[in-house]
């Protein structure tokens, strides 16, 4: 390894895993810097369960790089690539269920594929700013303090943390300064999920919402079979809730199958107040994190069918943050932007999911303080928006790119952050290997990239159709093989679907 970069990539979550092996395609000389052993970010730390939806409706608008990874892992054994929801409310159109450790491996073989250098256990502790422009960071790890100079910075790390050193304008969370709610993310094992599903089935009436889920492609046999998702079980939290057995931060539990049998993912607590930007908030909200954990599944065992052997299984590394900085750059994506569809002359990356945010304060759902809601089309991500005002050397990977809290709350899904990501290491290669800063590359040069690498940057309505055909037949073999019952579309039985 060397000190010198045309581009270091500071973060290894989806965005900045995927920027590196762009960036390092493409020829730059690059360096992957990550605080913990493995990359993965939020995905593999804060044990996220599925990858968000690569989709809007059944057109795949994240591809390149992204889809190739998800499509790595299906082959390896470790994924079960992308499932089309039959209800999309709640979940999205699509979700990929994964591995963790499948997951980390894919990502370092790839990587390691392009040319990538890697640093882990390392984070950043300076960055190195002469007048206005990012010239490198300092590293603080086992062997010290060291610094990495590069042509070109990519701030990865979620938060903006590097941006935010370097001084960079920026805004933290809604126009009040609040931030979505973090959640710990946990496993129970030894679950009967056909007593479980069976339970859903019946009692549809006690759910906010539940989706069925049907697969594209083949996957390995070893892997669990029938997937579906629900938030609900809503009396019985009431209950619990109102007597004080239960200690939680939100009045549903959400929860979904994993690529293995008998294993249920949980996405069910919500930790209001955490500000990402600060140690003693986040440790705050690890230990409430975790009291609502222990709680939440001493009390699924003892009140839920399916889970009378079942058992925690393990919890994320860290808390998942969703919102912190926004950092200003030179277009600031807004929620009108996302949810009428506004396509840019500099795309590089599209979006599709809905504007999800969490309610910021209270434990009500969607329909008592939360956001649900779908664009009218798939939205353009401008190239403007990688790009901070006023600072050089330096580019934005991920939820931390210059948008609203409402734009942000669509933005931020995992398959978005690896479309941004996938952008973000195309614009700083062209920079370090054009010897110009950022806002000098122009859009032609980047899109050249991009499209080379198979990214999904307007529509092709020829696919679109066939993407819909072949997500029509997938539908119709799993009613015909009964993976599906056909009761979770939208309203298909009155009185009995999930309430929207």
């Amino acid at each position: 390894m060397t000190t010198n970069y045309d581009v270091i990539v500071c973060g290894g979550g989806p965005s900045g895993f995927i920027a590196a092996i762009s960036a390092g395609r493409a020829g730059a000389r690059t360096l992957l810097i990550e605080k913990y052993g493995f990359v993965g970010g939020m995905a593999t730390s804060a044990w996220l369960g599925p990858i968000s939806p690569m989709h809007f409706g059944d057109e795949r608008v994240i591809a390149g790089i992204p889809e190739e990874f998800v499509e790595r892992m299906r082959q390896a054994g470790g994924s079960t690539g992308h499932l089309r929801c039959t209800n999309p409310h709640g979940s999205g159109a699509y979700l990929g269920f994964y591995d963790r450790e499948h997951y980390k491996w894919t990502a370092i073989q790839m990587l390691q594929e392009a040319g990538v250098d890697i640093l882990f256990h390392s984070f950043i502790s300076d960055v190195v700013v002469d007048g206005d422009t990012v010239t490198g960071v300092e590293v603080a790890n086992k062997s010290g303090k060291t610094v990495y100079s590069a042509s070109v910075v990519v701030d990865a790390t979620g938060d903006g943390d590097v941006a935010a050193i370097a001084g960079a304008e920026h805004t933290v969370g809604n126009d009040h300064g609040v931030s979505q709610p973090s959640t710990l993310m946990f496993d129970m094992a030894n679950v009967d999920t056909e007593k479980l599903k069976a339970y859903m089935d019946d009692n549809l009436d006690n759910f906010e919402w539940a989706s069925e889920m049907v697969a594209l492609q083949p996957f390995s046999e070893k892997l669990q079979q029938q997937h579906f998702v629900g938030q609900g079980f809503l009396d019985l939290v009431a209950q619990g809730l109102a007597s004080e057995e239960l200690y939680l931060g939100r009045d549903s539990i959400l929860f979904l199958t994993t690529t293995h049998p008998g294993l249920v993912h949980f996405n069910s607590t919500r930790i209001a107040g955490v500000d990402g930007r600060s140690a003693e908030s986040l440790t705050a909200g690890e230990i409430d994190g975790r009291r609502q954990v222990m709680s939440l599944s001493e009390f699924i065992v003892k009140h839920i069918p399916g889970f009378e052997n079942a058992y925690l299984a393990g919890t994320g590394t860290q808390i998942g943050i969703r919102e912190s900085r926004h950092i200003t750059g030179e277009y600031v994506i807004t929620g009108e932007d996302v949810l009428h569809g506004r396509k840019f002359d500099d795309v590089i990356a599209r979006g599709y999911f809905p504007v999800d945010i969490h309610n910021l304060k209270g434990k009500e759902g969607y329909q008592g303080g939360g956001v649900w809601a779908d664009p009218e089309d798939s939205y353009d991500i401008p190239l403007r928006t990688l790009i901070p005002v006023r600072l050089n050397g330096l580019v934005m990977a991920g939820r931390a790119i210059s948008a609203t809290h409402e734009a942000h709350g669509s933005l931020r899904t995992q398959g978005g952050a690896m479309g941004i990501g996938h952008a973000a290491g195309a614009l700083a290669s062209q920079a370090a290997l054009r010897h110009e800063q950022p806002r000098e590359v122009p859009y032609e040069a980047v899109e050249a990239v991009l499209l080379e690498q198979k990214a999904s940057l307007r529509r092709d309505p020829e696919k679109v159709q066939r993407e819909k055909d072949a997500a029509d037949a997938a539908n119709a073999a799993a009613l015909d093989a009964g993976l599906i019952t056909g009761r979770y579309f939208p309203g298909a039985l009155a009185g009995t679907a999930p309430r929207l």
